[in-house]
């Protein structure tokens, strides 16, 4: 009884000296956004605080302008995305039909392959496209996604395939048993995934910085980059930076912590990672 009591605490003691560090970067960005510009850089503890560097935020740098863009491509990807994910999850799960174990192969060996080696192949597609500099240009690869099929098939498996035979006989077509069926009985699933595609989209920067050129298309991580040359020869602002960087992540630490709960249980119940 002992030996588990001394374990249990080195177990607590190690989680919350982790949770400290991963939190660190945060407590500095929080405390450099409220503190004067020229007092950031300085190991100056003193309780001095200003609101300076948001004001900076929202009247003089183009947040509004970064957050319009970083909406459309944020929700536009997540709306095409729950469309295909649906569809593609129902034939996984439900359909049989010829190559279907090879798709699915190609769909799990998508989520493992990293994003920057199909870099490349990608921006030639898009330029040959026409889609250069434009939003469809960005959100177009993204489409599709392997985790949101995934995790859709997982769910939909555990749907009783007597359910749809059911809503089969009262006159339900396929479009229709997925609205009042398998969409009900997996929200929490669709919740999970659509809060995994906001963050990544968010807060995504390498993709929309190679396509998008024109500085009133580009999204906050983009205009975030930037405003840290703002200063010029000065150097880098990292009071407005930081300040900035608060009223990015505000809206996804909210996200998260309202619906955490439901989105652990989801992954944890799909046995997707």
């Amino acid at each position: 009884m002992k030996k588990k009591t001394i374990l249990t605490g080195i177990r607590f003691v190690s989680l919350v000296l982790i949770s400290i560090i991963w939190a660190l970067p945060l407590l500095w960005a929080l405390w450099s956004a409220v503190r004067p510009s020229n007092m950031v850089t300085k190991f100056d503890f003193t309780l001095v605080f200003s609101l300076e560097n948001f004001r900076y935020v929202f009247e003089l740098w183009d947040f509004f302008m970064y957050l319009k863009n970083s909406l459309i491509l944020t929700f536009g990807v997540l709306a095409v995305q729950l469309i295909t994910a649906t569809m593609g999850a129902y034939a996984l799960a439900r359909l049989n039909f010829a190559g279907k174990k090879f798709a699915q192969f190609i769909i799990m060996a998508h989520v493992v392959i990293p994003g920057g080696v199909l870099l490349m192949s990608n921006y030639l597609t898009v330029k040959s496209f026409g889609l250069l500099d434009r939003h469809l240009g960005v959100m177009i690869i993204y489409f599709g996604s392997s985790t949101g099929i995934l995790l859709l098939r997982q769910c939909y498996k555990t749907i009783p395939q007597a359910l749809e035979d059911a809503a089969n006989i009262d006159g339900c077509n396929l479009l229709q048993s997925l609205w009042y069926l398998y969409i009900p009985c997996c929200k929490t699933a669709y919740l999970s995934f659509s809060i995994v595609s906001i963050n990544f989209h968010w807060n995504n920067y390498l993709w929309p910085n190679v396509i998008l050129n024109t500085q009133s298309k580009r999204s906050l991580p983009i205009g975030l980059a930037l405003l840290t040359k703002v200063g010029g020869d000065a150097g880098p602002q990292w009071a407005y930076a930081s300040a900035a960087t608060i009223v990015v992540l505000t809206p996804l630490m909210i996200l998260f912590l309202i619906f955490q709960r439901q989105f652990m249980n989801s992954f944890i119940s799909s046995g997707v990672k």
